[in-house]
């Protein structure tokens, strides 16, 4: 009887224990984007006692610098993320195109002409919930939510005309439930979010706000974020999904001008070095990463509380994939990822965590187009014939089978709001892309 009793012991102790594989059940998967996160200013931040959560995921999965691709453009990198094939195939292959009627608009979801991830995992009965995923308008109708990135422009509409996108999310009748999280004002997200006032602090420095990009348009990305991580939070309510899946774009704008409130001296050094050799000393590109992550730490701070709140959210069946587009490197104009041919793509980050993933486990080579067959590869099931990645199998201890199917996208009515596209146009406009 002792003995009966030390092994209930033991038994339960090792259920207990994170990520343990323990009785088979649904296996589920979370994957959240961070645009434009970068290692080189988490790393730094990490060394000096913050960011916990990038902390544990790296000690505790696998972890690579992320292969990104050419253009570093977002619509057409998390096209390729959620799909696995390249730009050619999917068919997103720049911020707008001309429509036959002469007008230029931005790329949408009806253009996309190959099936996303969670459109293989509707295949299969999987459900699915789907936020703010880049280029995601109209929603695609799957088994669970999806929530599009056109939902999120609802913060700039008046109460009585809010109802002009509640095709923004399908099934419809959650979008009324979703407006609760139209965000109050400015300072109290300020004060939430732990972000500062980028807008005073430019006026300290001197410059005109209303002039400069990006921070001419800080409070209407600010409502916009704090918005779609509300958004997550009540979809996250609404049911156990097996793939989750919800996109940040925070990083990536405040990243775009924070080099601005760099020390003069160090900024133009490092300008003036790209100039002439048109590369960076170790010692000046170590400075520099570091005064940047300093002052990104109020961004990649909330980041990681975001991070936390979903690694604690884990079972022993769910695995947790958190990842960028692309990351930002100094080039002849400062930080950005837009740089000469002659610079490569700067790398994103990729953080994998979940049971059978190897603990502290440095993945040597992956990229964007290889997160879709990974999905699919964790879930045993085939992967597109037509994907141009593959699976990330050394990132764990187990291995299975491949095999592959060919999977077709039902045909899209091709749709566009005219009033979501010009918000969609002075948002491209603010971040210097068109």
């Amino acid at each position: 009887m002792r003995k009966f009793a030390v092994l209930l012991i033991v038994a339960g102790i090792v259920l207990s224990l994170p990520f343990c594989s323990g009785k088979k059940g649904k296996t589920k998967v979370i994957v959240i984007g961070f645009d434009g996160a970068d290692w080189d200013f988490i790393e730094p931040l990490i060394e000096k006692g913050h960011l916990p959560n990038f902390k544990f995921l790296r000690e505790n999965g696998a972890w690579a610098r992320l292969k990104s691709m050419k253009p570093t453009l977002s619509a057409v990198i998390w096209t390729t993320i959620s799909t696995g094939q390249t730009m050619e195939k999917h068919g997103i292959i720049d911020w707008l195109y001309v429509q036959r009627k002469g007008i230029k608009v931005p790329y949408n979801n009806s253009e996309r002409r190959v099936p996303a991830i969670w459109e293989i995992l509707n295949e299969y009965e999987k459900s699915s919930a789907v936020i703010n995923w880049y280029v995601s308008y109209p929603p695609d109708h799957i088994k669970g939510i999806f929530v599009s990135d056109a939902i999120r422009k609802v913060v700039f509409m008046k109460k009585n005309e809010r109802f002009k996108l509640r095709d923004t999310v399908y099934p419809e009748r959650y979008f009324n439930m979703l407006l609760k999280c139209v965000p109050g004002n400015y300072k109290e997200i300020l004060q939430k979010m732990g972000i500062p006032d980028y807008i005073a602090m430019a006026r300290k420095w001197g410059k005109d706000p209303a002039k400069l990009p990006v921070i001419a348009d800080f409070k209407a990305f600010i409502r916009m974020e704090k918005f779609v991580d509300c958004v997550g939070e009540l979809v996250w309510t609404r049911g156990n999904y097996d793939f989750f899946a919800l996109y940040y774009r925070w990083p990536d704008v405040v990243t775009h001008f924070i080099g601005m409130f760099l020390p003069p001296n160090l900024a133009e050094k490092g300008l003036e070095e790209m100039q002439k050799n048109h590369r960076l000393e170790p010692s000046l590109r170590k400075e520099l990463d570091e005064k940047t992550a300093e002052l990104l730490l109020p961004v990649y701070s909330w980041l990681d509380k975001i991070l936390g709140r979903y690694i604690s959210r884990m079972d022993k069946n769910t695995y947790l994939i958190v990842l960028s587009d692309h990351g930002f490197d100094f080039g002849p104009r400062g930080y950005n990822h837009e740089l000469p041919d002659w610079m490569p793509p700067p790398t994103g980050i990729l953080g994998i965590l979940g049971p059978g993933v190897k603990k502290g486990y440095e993945i040597k080579k992956a990229s964007v187009f290889d997160i879709a067959p990974t999905i699919l590869y964790i879930y045993g099931l085939p992967l597109g014939r037509e994907m141009d990645g593959k699976p990330i199998a050394g990132a764990f201890k187990f291995s299975r089978k491949i095999s592959f199917k060919k999977y077709f996208r039902r045909k899209f009515i091709k749709k566009h709001l005219r009033e979501l596209d010009n918000r969609t146009l002075k948002e491209l406009r603010s971040l210097g892309y068109i």
